[in-house]
């Protein structure tokens, strides 16, 4: 089955950041119960400080150290997101300058990718996973931190979106088989 998608900037950054989003996520919700644990802590050491109890002092590096990791976490956090999102634009940008459809091909030996600068068959054993996230098709690499290729409901209509999903159920027995 080959498909050729016109590019959509909205459709396009909606992925993107539903793809960053479901990566973050996890980190983020961890990197929140490091602010949990941090002011409690705190409060408490500097409470048991001014009573001169020298187990504040315990309690107060904890709640600084969670402090520390969590302003040091989030700031990565924040420089990734900008590289990322300066990506998005600039990837959006080439994809108009260009003003070429996206080819996207599944058939029983691989699964074909073309745009503007790309144009790569992938056998399924390269794949580790999938995953149906709002309306959109995720295909996972066995590779890296992830990469995947997105197709949306939006993109091709619900029968057809719902008959790739299928294929790609009864593929994903090949998925990280060499």
């Amino acid at each position: 089955m080959k498909l050729e998608i016109p590019f959509d900037e909205n459709i396009y950054s909606e992925q993107t950041t539903l793809y960053f989003n479901q990566f973050w996520n996890k980190n983020l919700k961890k990197n929140k119960e490091r602010i949990y644990w941090a002011i409690p802590l705190t409060i408490v050491g500097i409470f048991l400080v001014k009573k001169e109890n020298n187990l504040g002092f315990f309690s107060l590096g904890i709640g600084i150290h969670y402090l520390i990791n969590f302003y040091t976490y989030y700031r990565h956090y924040k420089t990734i997101k900008t590289k990322h999102f300066e990506l998005t634009n600039s990837e959006i940008d080439g994809q108009k300058s260009a003003g070429q459809s996206t080819i996207l091909e599944f058939n029983e030996e691989y699964f074909r990718y073309k745009n503007y600068k790309y144009d790569t068959k992938i056998k399924w054993n390269a794949f580790k996973n999938y995953q149906v996230i709002d309306k959109n098709l995720f295909l996972d690499l066995e590779i890296g931190y992830k990469p995947s290729y997105i197709l949306g409901e939006k993109e091709v209509g619900k029968e057809k979106f719902n008959e790739i999903v299928e294929f790609i159920k009864k593929k994903s027995k090949q998925f990280g088989k060499n």
